[in-house]
């Protein structure tokens, strides 16, 4: 009985570009239909959204009822536990926040990998499907499958992005929003100094064999990063949909 096998990682390796969306509000549901509509995965966002241990696992489910891949956003770059629970969970990968040096990214390597490679600690759960995948089968396989992603969204981490894209992560990404507000921007995402550091960032990636991701506001910046070179899109929150459907809606109606 093998374990799960994460799409991403299939995507990546052929070249492929991969597709999120995210979730804040602890309602499987929202994952499951993010699922359906064709996300390859959803980002539970347990940074900035209303999310503990419980709710991750929940969310983890509402993934795996919609098909797609469930990738949790913990909420510092140096809590190794969370890592560690999110993957125990269920989770078929991580993101970090503001990885600023390669130190940080060899950190996530550390909690999200089994000895030699790392030292993440043993109790699998759900990844392991409560123990019928065997546990030999288990530990041979399963830190090949785990994405592991980080956010570059400080001057410093581009400074230093070189260094950080060396470490073999599966994704950089480019957090436009706090990276304009580290320089000055606030709000102004697509400054030409914010989006020639994300070209930087994408220059890293690209040199280093490693995706890079940029976050997109409509299908028009989805395409364009595209075209650049992006291999992971993201789409705003599922959240911010029903605000922005549910406006649209009553403002045409004459509200």
């Amino acid at each position: 009985m093998p374990i799960r096998p994460n799409k991403l990682k299939e995507i990546l390796r052929s070249g492929g570009t991969i597709y999120s969306s995210s979730v804040r509000l602890p309602e499987p549901g929202l994952c499951e239909l993010l699922g359906y509509a064709g996300f390859d995965f959803v980002l539970i966002d347990a940074e900035h959204g209303a999310t503990d241990a419980a709710t991750i696992d929940r969310l983890v489910q509402g993934c795996f009822a919609g098909n797609t891949v469930p990738v949790v956003r913990v909420l510092r770059n140096d809590e190794p536990e969370a890592v560690m629970k999110a993957l125990d969970l269920g989770a078929q990968g991580v993101l970090i926040p503001h990885c600023r040096t390669a130190d940080d990214a060899r950190r996530l390597q550390q909690a999200a990998f089994y000895p030699p490679r790392g030292k993440r600690g043993y109790g699998p759960g759900r990844g392991s499907q409560w123990g019928l995948v065997p546990t030999p089968e288990y530990l041979a396989t399963v830190d090949d499958a785990v994405l592991l992603a980080a956010l570059v969204e400080d001057v410093e981490g581009v400074d230093n992005i070189d260094a950080i894209a060396q470490v073999g992560l599966d994704v950089l990404w480019v957090g436009t929003s706090d990276l304009a507000a580290d320089m000055g921007f606030p709000g102004q995402t697509d400054h030409p100094q914010v989006l020639a550091a994300a070209a930087r960032v994408l220059a890293a990636c690209q040199k280093h064999n490693v995706a890079c991701g940029f976050p997109a506001r409509d299908h028009e910046s989805a395409r364009w990063a595209q075209s650049q070179g992006y291999r992971a899109i993201g789409y705003g929150c599922a959240e911010q949909y029903v605000m922005q459907t549910a406006r649209k809606f009553l403002e045409t109606a004459g509200r």
